[in-house]
């Protein structure tokens, strides 16, 4: 019987099919980023997830994060994507999270139990906090680093460790606390590309930008759960 998932195990082993099955993922943020790299990690197989959010969804959402639409305007974020990450695995092993992580919140998570920690988080210190306690639990992690207030050229984004970033504003905030934390190996996704001044102090956002970002972190998580032995 053809699955979903059919195209893409065709050019894997058994061991790495067996890996997809049992990765246990964890993505923090589902705006922009994390709303689109959750539905790429669904469709390349993962099937035990959990996602934290807090937040609703607002029209201004609508742009750029594909758990947004017209009709689910003012509901959960997680709570909508468990509807559409169910739509692609009807059999997917999901938790969903509606809270902040912060110091009040951060002892509901063991990270020893996942495979791979993916951080969306746009608040700077909830972010710190959970690469500081991923980090002790020596679970892998990927950042998402600045994708807003860019629209020009095709995006290009990378991976690389913390400590090689450069030109990402945000990126250089969290390379002087990992260096004062004296945390290293932190893996990120970022841009070189300059982000664009506005002249108010909300930050600007097209889809193309965080969606190849999410692009990136996907190909990146799910290359590294292949490859686990």
């Amino acid at each position: 019987m053809i699955n979903y998932l059919d195209r893409f195990t065709i050019m894997l082993s058994e061991q790495q099919i067996k890996n997809l099955a049992n990765a246990k993922i964890i993505v923090f943020g589902v705006g922009g980023v994390g709303s689109a790299l959750s539905n790429f990690l669904v469709r390349c197989g993962i099937s035990n997830f959990d996602v934290v959010d807090f937040d609703i969804i607002d029209v201004t959402n609508i742009n750029r994060q594909l758990v947004a639409f017209q009709n689910n305007i003012g509901k959960l974020k997680v709570e909508e994507l468990k509807k559409q990450l169910l739509l692609i695995n009807p059999n997917l092993n999901i938790n969903i999270f509606p809270l902040k992580y912060g110091e009040e919140t951060k002892n509901k998570f063991d990270f020893t139990k996942y495979s791979y920690v993916c951080d969306c988080i746009d608040d700077l210190p909830a972010k710190k906090l959970l690469i500081k306690q991923v980090k002790q639990a020596k679970t892998p992690l990927l950042c998402a680093m600045g994708a807003g207030n860019r629209y020009l050229e095709v995006p290009k984004f990378e991976i690389a460790d913390i400590s090689k970033t450069s030109y990402d504003p945000l990126a250089k905030i969290i390379r002087g606390f990992c260096a004062k934390e004296g945390i290293k190996k932190v893996n990120v996704c970022y841009t070189k590309q300059k982000a664009q001044k506005n002249d108010c102090n909300i930050i600007g956002s097209v889809v193309y930008y965080p969606v190849e970002m999410a692009c990136v972190m996907c190909a990146k998580i799910i290359n590294d759960v292949l490859e686990e032995v």
